[in-house]
């Protein structure tokens, strides 16, 4: 391998503007627009909403972050906190409270070694519902 005598190449982000914007024209001759539209969310369903308490059984002291997205529910980043209340669509309170950790255990096998097996599930997340199930239907 042999060393290039003087300086190292420059990288394209370490150009002088006047290079960079000659390269980006190259590709893009009509440039990029002053405002880039904003994406609109058309939606024809409307989510049932709860309200209620969110308990973090994993990681008590720190905030879950998470991004959800289904047919019926565009795509929403969410940032919950162990005992905050908010409003969540039905949908997102159903799939926290189905996330589960295996718990393993160990018994006896067919040769007569101890084996590891799923002995059950320990639900994670927790959605306290601060109204009652009438309240709901009343709405």
């Amino acid at each position: 391998m042999t060393k290039r005598k003087g300086r190292p190449a420059r990288k394209f982000n370490e150009q002088k503007q006047t290079v960079v914007n000659e390269n980006v024209l190259l590709e893009n001759p009509e440039g990029f627009p002053n405002e880039l539209p904003e994406p609109i969310v058309i939606s024809n369903h409307i989510p049932e909403m709860r309200t209620g308490i969110f308990i973090n059984n994993r990681d008590p002291g720190y905030p879950l972050e998470f991004h959800y997205h289904s047919k019926s529910h565009y795509l929403k980043h969410y940032k919950l906190i162990h005992g905050k209340e908010y409003t969540l669509p039905l949908e997102v309170v159903q799939h926290l409270e189905s996330c589960a950790e295996p718990q393993y255990d160990y018994r006896k096998g067919y040769d007569g070694h101890p084996e590891m097996y799923v002995k059950s599930y320990k639900y994670i997340f927790q959605f306290r519902s601060t109204k009652s199930p009438q309240a709901y239907k009343a709405a």
